[in-house]
């Protein structure tokens, strides 16, 4: 499989890698930084009176605690990315050195270099997801990417005209629970990448949403299961969506986006950096805190 790789991803628009990541040394990281958000966020949002008890809540019990609050943008806390609209000096997102990290891990690019080459820029169209139980969801939240259900989409529909048309955009996927049908994997359809890119709109979240997505009734699709370590790789054109979580449990996602070298992000006013290339003088983000300064 490993020498099929990119015959394998070529072919189906998709590509799911088992083993890739070690739990405690590159996922756990991550997971106790949201952990820290987390009490954070108690400390700021609840009553003197409610910390105390509060703080001794797991993760999911102080998100759920918290989410009833109806704190404005909640899951943006948690997630990698500046906000979509009215960005400010103090917007709040999630940047650790654990991110940095796993957006510099080797294993990803081992795996990436099979399938783009030796020259890899990092992509800014990045997100990190708590999809909570649905049952708990407000109805508003229902189809909320970062926290309910993801539209059927291709990830061109998020880039600039000039990037989808020439930017060698690929998702890696990052599951930190296991995902399954129940508590809400992606699906897509394989092979429906080679027809291109098509039409998107966007729906009141500014989602890009795939026009006329009835259509894709027709297509069988395949469920992106994986568990802790494993990565999921998505072509800019796979035709993809996320299933409503109807497990009891929360699931925790992370899409971190590369490109190929030499060619525009797709989002030319946010930062991209080369993360592997044959020449030196291209790596000229090598630590956290030059990471970082690139995104204040």
């Amino acid at each position: 499989m490993k020498n099929g790789f990119k015959k394998q991803f070529e072919k189906n628009g998709f590509l799911v890698v088992r083993n890739v990541l070690d739990f405690d040394f590159d996922l756990k990281p991550v997971l106790n930084d949201m952990e820290f958000i987390m009490n954070r966020l108690v400390h700021r949002f609840a009553s003197l009176k409610q910390r105390k008890k509060l703080l001794n809540y797991n993760f999911w019990q102080k998100y759920t605690f918290l989410y009833k609050l109806n704190i404005k943008n909640f899951d943006q806390y948690f997630n990698i990315r500046l906000p979509k609209e009215n960005i400010k000096k103090n917007s709040d997102y999630f940047a650790s050195q654990s991110i940095w990290n796993l957006i510099k891990n080797k294993s990803i690019l081992d795996v990436l270099q099979k399938i783009i080459g030796t020259e890899i820029l990092s992509n800014p169209v990045q997100n990190s997801r708590i999809k909570q139980p649905e049952k708990f969801l407000k109805k508003s939240s229902m189809n909320d990417g970062l926290s309910g259900r993801t539209p059927w989409h291709q990830d061109a529909g998020v880039l600039s005209k000039t990037g989808q048309k020439s930017t060698d955009l690929i998702t890696c996927w990052i599951p930190f629970t296991k995902t399954t049908i129940k508590n809400g994997s992606m699906i897509t359809i394989p092979g429906l990448h080679k027809k291109g890119f098509f039409n998107h709109d966007s729906d009141v979240k500014g989602q890009a949403l795939l026009r006329n997505n009835e259509l894709l009734n027709k297509y069988k699709t395949v469920p992106l299961e994986a568990n802790p370590g494993d990565i999921v790789l998505l072509g800019k054109h796979t035709v993809h969506c996320s299933l409503p979580n109807q497990s009891n449990n929360f699931r925790i996602s992370m899409d971190l986006r590369y490109h190929k070298g030499g060619q525009p992000s797709g989002r030319d006013s946010l930062p991209s950096f080369y993360v592997r290339s044959k020449s030196k003088r291209n790596i000229t983000v090598t630590n956290y805190k030059q990471w970082l300064a690139k995104w204040e």
